[in-house]
């Protein structure tokens, strides 16, 4: 996005170090940016190495099902769903036959919805009502399970990252396929996201709200009692947000609506979705503005920060400094207290902004400096 020959340089210098070493690597979250690059595109080596992946999933699906639909976690099965949509769409584009792939990706999907929590599962397996529309952590089995979490006193945020993809996917496929089971799934999982600014602190825990980092970050509409205002006051988690920017922009691209069902709702959401959930254009202008907000968050906290800035929950948070030393400016702290940087947790937020729609090409410039200072070149080759 910099166009940068500098950045370019680098790229190609790390494109060419990780396929030396691994010439056949390929990963479905790998596989969805080499689609969304042409940068990526241009590599002969990743081309082929994707069609590999995504060739490999469908015949594992028809040779060996249950290690495909009960084994692992449901961010695996997620992520191979919507690669194999987004893979889909780029044969069809070019021309190819893409029926194989879009047959085995709704075969993910139909997993997907069908382990969902409803209303009556979130209450007999957690105790509360707020997993409605959620995901478990472990496909194995029937059901799926949280495996050893004991997530009885969590919010859904903390649950952020594996509920996103399910979510994301499942607008995705509806999108392609114009299947109302995807759009009420993916209706069902966005619940979570329409946070307000009211914080249950017996939801969350004991201790009065810190409040938001950012002046005029409202949402806009929402019924729920504290399940994303933990992601954004207490959680402080820049790759969360970022990730977070991701599912609510497939879910307006996508046009998914909230069921005018009151069975429907009966079993998926707690309450009643209120009118401005249930008219899609104030749907998708509530999911436009919490959109804009997380552009707004990752823009914000992108180190150095000012020497006054908010932070949030001041008793608990560790960070060392506002970030302006070398090796740290132009990247975020992990963030939930904690004033660590990793290189993992600034890539997340990093994808999750531009995949979002973020287009701030100086901050993408900053962080690139940043990345270069990680770098340590092998000046004897």
């Amino acid at each position: 996005m910099t166009r940068d020959d500098a950045h370019r340089s680098t790229a190609d210098a790390l494109l060419r170090f990780v396929l030396d070493r691994r010439p056949t690597y390929m990963g479905a979250n790998l596989g969805r940016q080499v689609l969304q690059s042409r940068f990526l595109r241009n590599s002969p080596e990743l081309r082929r190495n994707l069609d590999t992946f995504a060739a490999s999933i469908v015949d594992r699906l028809g040779t060996a099902p249950d290690s495909v639909l009960r084994s692992g976690d449901i961010r695996t099965l997620s992520g191979r769903a919507e690669l194999l949509i987004d893979y889909a769409g780029h044969l069809e584009r070019s021309g190819a036959d893409p029926a194989s792939f879009d047959a085995a990706a709704r075969v993910l999907l139909d997993r997907l919805a069908q382990l969902q929590f409803t209303r009556d599962e979130a209450a007999a397996r957690f105790g509360s009502e707020r997993f409605t529309g959620a995901f478990p952590h472990l496909i194995t089995g029937a059901d799926g399970s949280m495996g050893t979490w004991d997530i009885t006193a969590w919010a859904l945020a903390m649950l952020s990252l594996d509920q996103y993809e399910a979510i994301r996917a499942l607008a995705k496929g509806f999108g392609r396929f114009h299947d109302g089971a995807y759009n009420a799934a993916a209706a069902a999982g966005t619940r979570q996201l329409l946070g307000t600014t009211t914080i249950d602190p017996n939801l969350i825990y004991a201790g009065a709200p810190a409040g938001f980092p950012l002046d005029g970050a409202e949402f806009v509409i929402g019924d729920e009692g504290g399940e994303q205002p933990y992601l954004i006051t207490y959680g402080w988690s820049p790759n969360a947000i970022a990730q977070l920017g991701t599912v609510l922009r497939a879910v307006r691209d996508s046009r998914v609506t909230v069921p005018r069902s009151a069975s429907w709702a009966d079993g998926y959401w707690t309450g009643t979705p209120g009118p401005d959930v249930l008219n899609p254009h104030r749907f998708w202008e509530g999911l436009d503005a919490k959109l804009r907000y997380t552009h707004d968050f990752i823009e914000a906290v992108q180190l150095p920060v000012p020497a006054d800035f908010p932070w949030m929950d001041l008793d608990r948070t560790t960070f060392p400094s506002t970030g302006t030393e070398d090796f740290r400016q132009g990247g975020w702290f992990d963030g939930s207290g904690r004033g660590t940087m990793s290189a993992v947790y600034s890539r997340l937020a990093v994808v999750g902004y531009v995949e979002g729609g973020g287009r701030d090409a100086a901050l993408l410039a900053r962080l690139g400096r940043w990345w270069d200072r990680l770098i340590v070149w092998d000046t004897a080759s």
